[in-house]
């Protein structure tokens, strides 16, 4: 072999050929041969029940907890926008046109 031969030249073609369906046709003879059907596994219910209960668990949980936080609002949501409000009358009279400017500009507040 010299120094100047080149692999990608040989190309990439399989030297073996088997006809259509060959495998499965095989497959086939095999199972009859042995007297078995092919194995189709059932699904293993011990694993996929403590998944199911898992997840219904953690359904139920978000759900009550939706529940009980809608029943009993924040008592400091009451209280948090007149600390806003605070906050605001604080600032400079050019810091409250700029919030200003910037919350009138606001395409997702105002659109």
């Amino acid at each position: 072999m010299g120094k100047d031969y080149d692999l990608s030249k040989i190309g990439k073609r399989m030297p073996y050929k088997v006809p259509e369906g060959f495998f499965k046709e095989m497959e086939e003879r095999i199972w009859e041969e042995t007297g078995h059907a092919p194995a189709v596994p059932a699904p293993n219910r011990r694993a996929i029940l403590p998944a199911a209960l898992k997840w219904a668990m953690a359904t139920a949980a978000i759900a009550a907890l939706l529940f009980l936080a809608n029943l009993h609002p924040s008592k400091d949501n009451a209280g948090s926008l007149t600390r806003i409000e605070e906050a605001y009358e604080r600032l400079s009279m050019e810091d409250q046109a700029h919030m200003l400017e910037i919350y009138q500009e606001d395409l997702f507040i105002n659109h």
